[in-house]
């Protein structure tokens, strides 16, 4: 579980493999746990971190990177105290304070459900019956946060609204899919014989660095895409992912 409110400041290149790396220009990131994506406990700091390092360091940079709840981390980059933030979803207000990387990964977003109930939905207004659970300050999909006739309850991270749902106090859990099935993988075991994600999801997400917008920034961001698409060309992003037993 996140400790909320301590910032440690983690450079990357000291936990991988490999000679130390010779670039002196250094940026600063700031995160939040969210397994399997990050985590302070995982591989390299988690799939999402090592792939940024990654592209980084083929531009000649170190990356140093600090843990925070999700809402300090908007707060940090927007003032400038870190260079950016991640893992973040696009939306149209948040691009007005910000600017994005190109997507270094995706999610998929959709719902989870008891196993017991029979619920199912073509469209968003199907599920005008049911208890949504949602995460306090998660940027969620335009559809689902414009439908304002949606039951949604919020809980403060998947954690909660997951027990929830295993004890039916919500009918139904929207979440990336890969951060609720790392929860149930490890803090929440029992939830895997209860809980199931709805196919299809309702949306497949990019997600990206978020900059503050400050001047330099924009350099640093031309400069992380470039990174980006040379471990992309190079096979590089797939070997991080295979090694994290993570599928595209």
């Amino acid at each position: 579980m996140m400790k909320p409110w301590i910032s440690i400041l983690i450079p990357l290149s000291l936990l991988l493999s490999g000679p130390p790396a010779l670039a002196q220009k250094t940026v600063s990131l700031a995160t939040t746990p969210w397994e399997p994506y990050v985590g302070q406990d995982l591989q390299n700091l988690g799939f999402a971190s090592e792939i940024i390092t990654e592209a980084f360091k083929r531009m000649g940079y170190r990356v140093e990177f600090a843990f925070m709840p999700p809402r300090r981390v908007m707060k940090e980059v927007a003032a400038g105290t870190y260079h950016a933030g991640y893992p973040a979803y696009y939306s149209e207000e948040r691009a007005e304070r910000f600017y994005y990387s190109d997507p270094f990964a995706q999610s998929e977003v959709g719902f989870f459900k008891r196993k017991d109930r029979d619920i199912g939905y073509e469209t968003l207004g199907d599920l005008k019956p049911y208890k949504i659970g949602v995460c306090l300050g998660f940027a969620y999909p335009p559809e689902f946060n414009g439908a304002g006739y949606l039951k949604k309850e919020v809980a403060a991270n998947e954690v909660l609204n997951l027990k929830k749902l295993m004890g039916k106090r919500i009918d139904l859990f929207i979440s990336d899919r890969a951060a609720a099935q790392a929860v149930l993988n490890g803090a929440l075991p029992e939830g895997k014989d209860v809980l199931k994600f709805m196919d299809p999801p309702l949306e497949v997400r990019n997600l990206h660095l978020i900059f503050g917008k400050h001047q330099g920034n924009e350099f640093l961001v031309k400069d992380f895409n470039a990174g980006l698409r040379k471990i992309m060309e190079d096979g590089t992003v797939d070997r991080i992912l295979s090694q994290h037993g993570v599928g595209h």
